[in-house]
C-alpha cells in the first residue's frame, strides 16, 4: 500500500513480480512483472504503471490454449477532486480522459497493477485470424479437418421450423400496399 498523503516530492516507485495471477474467465497471468511510479502532483498525484506478462487463456472459436505476451504502460492523474474527474458538461480534451478519482488515502499498487493488466487483456482472442472454429453439432476443431456432419442447410428443419413454414405458406403479401 501507498500512503497518499506521505509522498516525499521525488515520489515513490515500487517494483514487483507475480508467478501467476488469476483474471475472470479462466485466464491468467504468468511471469509478470510490474512497476508503478506515483508522484505528487499539486494535491494530485501522478500515477504511471508499467509491466509485462505471459497472458493465458483460449481462443474464442476453437477453445485452443493460447499463450500472448502481454505489455502494460499507462499513466493517468489521480485525483481526490470528483469535479476534477467529472467536470459536467464541457467539452473533454484529451486529458481528461487521464484522470481517475482517489477517494482513498491509499493505493493498493497489487490491486491497481490486476486493473491496467485487465483492462489491456484481449477481448477475443483468436488462435490464427483465420481461426475455423468448431463444428456446433459435434465440437470438432475445425482448423485440424473437416467433420462428418451434414451442413446446416441439408439438415431437416426442426418441429418448429416446419411448423411456421407450413402457418406462413398460405399468407399473400400484397407490395403495393
Amino acid at each position: 500500500m501507498i500512503d497518499l498523503h506521505k509522498l516525499p516530492p521525488e515520489g515513490v516507485r515500487q517494483a514487483g513480480t507475480t508467478d501467476k495471477l488469476e483474471l475472470e474467465g479462466d485466464v491468467s497471468l504468468r511471469d509478470l512483472a510490474w512497476s508503478v511510479f506515483v508522484l505528487p502532483s499539486d494535491g494530485d498525484v501522478f500515477i504511471e504503471v508499467k509491466g509485462q506478462a505471459l497472458w493465458q487463456g483460449c481462443c474464442c472459436r476453437c477453445l485452443a490454449p493460447l499463450d500472448r505476451p502481454l505489455t502494460v504502460e499507462s499513466q493517468f492523474l489521480g485525483s481526490k477532486d470528483a469535479d476534477l474527474v467529472g467536470r459536467g458538461s464541457h467539452a473533454l480534451g484529451s486529458q481528461d480522459l487521464d484522470v481517475v478519482f482517489l477517494p482513498e488515502d491509499s493505493l493498493d499498487e497489487a490491486e491497481l497493477v490486476r486493473e491496467q493488466f485487465e483492462l489491456q487483456a484481449p477481448m477475443h482472442p483468436l488462435c490464427a485470424e483465420d481461426c475455423k472454429g468448431l463444428c456446433p453439432n459435434c465440437g470438432k476443431n475445425w482448423n485440424k479437418g473437416l467433420c462428418h456432419c451434414r451442413p446446416e442447410a441439408d439438415q431437416i428443419p426442426s418441429a418448429l421450423n416446419r411448423a411456421l413454414t407450413k402457418a406462413l405458406a398460405g399468407i399473400k403479401l400484397d407490395p403495393e400496399s
